[in-house]
């Protein structure tokens, strides 16, 4: 145990070691961006090598890393979908979330988590990246359903985030607003009823958050009244769009 502990650290350290020249090959290419507008090869680029920080922020314990990285996917994305966004402020959100790497680089490799501070730095750029009237939190373990989620969430114009487990979600929808949450009922670390519940039960804002639990279960707790529950099935997608359609069109 203790050789497989040392060699995890030793990974660790030649991970933490490497992310700094990872992080300015990314800002090199945002730099690009900006340099020679909009390419489609370049972003997917971007986005890979994006996506590749977040999966080994995650496999190294460094989940702020993975947590900085979701909504760059997500701006990507955009810019991908809508070329015209990249001339509304896309460079400088992107190069902001760079510098926000960097200093939670300085913190892991200085055995620390990255501080409020910074953690309030990064809910600021998600609300700032898009104008958008409605945002949603995703926590689900199976890709191909959250992808179907996201599908639907950015058809109706939401902002959308990415939780991995129910621990990490609770502390999201605590710091920031969320207008609503869609939670699997199989999640890890605080199933998607128990985060539910926590929701009820804290009162004031957060309260008041519109919830949607995903489950392939017929026996639920009838003490835990989610918004709107959902069975993980064929119908899923047209069943989720009503869903959101019902509870925030009336706003409009």
């Amino acid at each position: 145990m203790q050789q497989v502990k040392a060699m995890l650290a030793a990974l660790r350290k030649d991970y933490l070691r490497d992310l700094p020249a990872h992080i300015d090959e990314i800002e090199q290419l945002i730099l690009r961006l900006e340099l020679e507008g909009f390419q489609l090869a370049l972003c997917q680029e971007l986005y890979r090598h994006i996506h590749s920080l977040k999966g080994s922020g995650g496999t190294y314990g460094m989940p702020f890393i993975s947590d900085v990285c979701h909504p760059m996917e997500d701006l990507l994305s955009h810019i991908i979908e809508h070329p015209t966004a990249l001339n509304h402020g896309f460079i400088s959100t992107a190069l902001a979330y760079m510098d926000l790497l960097r200093r939670a680089c300085l913190s892991y490799a200085e055995s620390t988590e990255p501080d409020a501070e910074m953690q309030q730095i990064l809910v600021q750029l998600r609300q700032s990246a898009f104008n958008t009237r409605y945002s949603a939190l995703i926590v689900e373990s199976s890709e191909v359903v959250t992808n179907m989620l996201q599908e639907v969430l950015r058809a109706a114009g939401f902002r959308i985030e990415i939780a991995t487990d129910g621990y990490s979600a609770l502390g999201r929808v605590l710091a920031e607003h969320f207008d609503l949450l869609i939670t699997g009922l199989e999640i890890p670390r605080l199933n998607g009823l128990a985060l539910i519940c926590a929701l009820q039960k804290s009162g004031g804002r957060i309260s008041k958050t519109k919830t949607v639990l995903l489950t392939t279960s017929d026996h639920l707790d009838p003490h835990v009244h989610a918004d709107c529950v959902l069975r993980k099935n064929a119908s899923l997608k047209n069943e989720f769009r009503r869903c959101v359609r019902g509870m925030f069109d009336s706003d409009k």
